[in-house]
C-alpha cells in the first residue's frame, strides 16, 4: 500500500492525538471537589472549566470551516499540537482559577485541528466500503481519553496531587504527530475551494443542520453525564471520589466498543445511518430514568455502562452522514458544522447541570436530560436518509 494512503497507521495517528485531547478535555470533571477546594469556588463556577473549552473549541471552527477546506490539514494538526501542549501546561500550573480557565479556553481551540481536522483526514484515507467503521474507531478516540482521565484522575490526585493530570495529555498527543506525517506524504485538503456563497448555504442548510442539532443532543447527554455523575455518585449514592470515577469513566468506556459498533452496524444496513441514530436516542430515555431513581452503587455502575453505550451509539455514524450529504468541496465545512453543534451542546451541558444541581435539585438536572433526548429523536426522525 501507499505510503500516501496508510489507513490504519493514520487512524493510529489521529486516534493518540484525539485520545489526548479528550483527556484533557474532561480532565477537570474526575477532580471538581478538589480544585474547586484550591481555587474556593462553587460547583457552577467549576462546570465552567469545562464549558470554557468547548465554547472556545465552538468559535474557533468557525474560521476553521474555510481552513480545512483549503490548507493542508497535517499542517493545521501540526500546529494544534504544540498550542494544545502549551496550554495543558499552562493549566497545570496555573494559580488562580482566571489563568486556569483562559489556559483551557486556548486549549479548547485547538480542537477545531486535533478532533475536526483529525476527523476530516481519517474520512479521506478510508475506503467508502470501511468508511464509517474508520471514522467510528476514530471517534471512539474521544472516549478512550475520557476513560483514562475518569478512570485515574483520582489516583493521580491522591498520589501526587491534582496538577499533574494536566501533564499526561499533551504526551498521548505529541505521539500522534509524527505517525500521522509518516503515513501520509502529500497534502490532505479538499480538492475544491469552496467560495462564500457556497459556505453560505452550508449553513442555512436544512438536512445538515438537522443532523448537527441531533449530534449537539447526544453530545449534551454525553457530557451531562460525563461531567456531574462522579459529583452524584459520591453526594447522593455515599461512595468515595476514586470509587465514584470508577463507575463514572465506564460511561466513556462504553464508547470505545459503541462508538465503532454504530458505525459497524450502519455499514451492515446498506449504509442507512438515521435508524442507528434514531435508536440511539430511543434506547438512551429509559436508561436515564433507571439512573435517577437506583439506590445502588452497583446498579449504578451498569447504568452508566448500559446508558454509555446507547448515547454513543451514534456518535461516530455524525460524522459520516454530513460527509455524504455535503455539496462536492465541503466535506470539511459539513465535519465542521456538526463539530461546532456538538460543541454547543457540550458547552451547555456542564454549566447547565452546575446551575440546575446547584439552585434546584438533582431531579431537575435529570428531567432536562430526558427533554435532550427526545428532542434527538424528533431530531433524527425529521433527518432524510443519506
Amino acid at each position: 500500500m501507499s505510503r500516501n494512503r496508510r489507513p490504519w497507521v493514520v487512524l493510529f495517528g489521529c486516534f493518540c492525538m484525539g485520545a489526548g485531547f479528550n483527556m484533557y478535555l474532561i480532565a477537570p470533571a474526575s477532580i471538581i471537589p478538589l480544585f474547586a477546594e484550591t481555587f474556593d469556588i462553587d460547583k457552577a463556577t467549576a462546570g465552567l472549566s469545562i464549558s470554557a473549552f468547548f465554547l472556545s473549541w465552538g468559535i474557533a471552527n468557525f474560521p476553521g470551516w474555510l481552513i480545512m477546506d483549503r490548507r493542508d490539514n497535517r499542517h493545521l494538526v501540526f500546529g494544534g499540537a504544540v498550542v494544545f501542549a502549551a496550554a495543558c501546561v499552562a493549566t497545570a500550573v496555573a494559580q488562580s482559577y482566571t489563568v486556569f480557565l483562559v489556559a483551557r479556553l486556548v486549549g479548547g481551540a485547538t480542537g477545531a485541528f486535533l478532533w475536526t481536522a483529525n476527523a476530516n483526514i481519517v474520512s479521506r484515507v478510508f475506503p467508502g466500503s470501511r468508511l464509517a467503521l474508520g471514522t467510528s474507531l476514530f471517534v471512539a478516540s474521544g472516549p478512550v481519553g475520557q476513560a483514562i482521565a475518569q478512570l485515574f484522575g483520582p489516583v493521580l490526585a491522591n498520589a501526587v496531587g491534582w496538577r499533574t493530570l494536566f501533564f499526561v495529555p499533551p504526551i498521548l498527543t505529541v505521539i500522534g504527530v509524527p505517525i500521522l506525517y509518516y503515513a501520509v506524504s502529500d497534502p490532505i485538503r479538499s480538492e475544491e475551494t469552496i467560495s462564500m456563497a457556497q459556505f453560505g448555504r452550508t449553513l442555512r442548510y436544512p438536512t445538515i443542520l438537522a443532523v448537527s442539532l441531533a449530534s449537539a443532543c447526544s453530545f449534551a447527554l454525553f457530557l451531562f453525564f460525563n461531567s456531574w455523575m462522579p459529583t452524584y455518585a459520591t453526594e447522593e449514592l455515599g461512595v468515595s471520589l476514586a470509587a465514584a470515577g470508577a463507575a463514572a469513566s465506564l460511561m466513556p468506556f462504553a464508547g470505545i466498543v459503541a462508538r465503532p459498533g454504530g458505525g459497524w452496524i450502519s455499514d451492515r444496513i446498506d449504509g442507512r445511518r438515521r435508524p442507528v441514530i434514531v435508536a440511539s436516542f430511543v434506547l438512551s430515555v429509559p436508561l436515564i430514568v433507571a439512573i435517577s431513581v437506583v439506590a445502588s452503587s452497583l446498579a449504578f455502575a451498569v447504568l452508566m455502562l448500559l446508558t454509555g453505550a446507547s448515547i454513543q451509539l451514534a456518535i461516530g455514524v455524525y460524522y459520516v452522514y454530513v460527509s455524504e450529504l455535503a455539496e462536492p468541496g465541503t466535506r470539511g465545512t459539513c465535519l465542521a458544522m456538526v463539530t461546532s453543534a456538538s460543541t454547543l451542546g457540550s458547552l451547555v451541558a456542564p454549566a447547565v447541570g452546575g446551575w440546575l444541581i446547584g439552585n434546584i435539585s438533582w431531579a431537575a438536572w435529570y428531567v432536562f436530560a430526558v427533554l435532550l433526548g427526545l428532542a434527538g429523536i424528533g431530531l433524527a426522525l425529521a433527518s432524510p436518509e443519506s
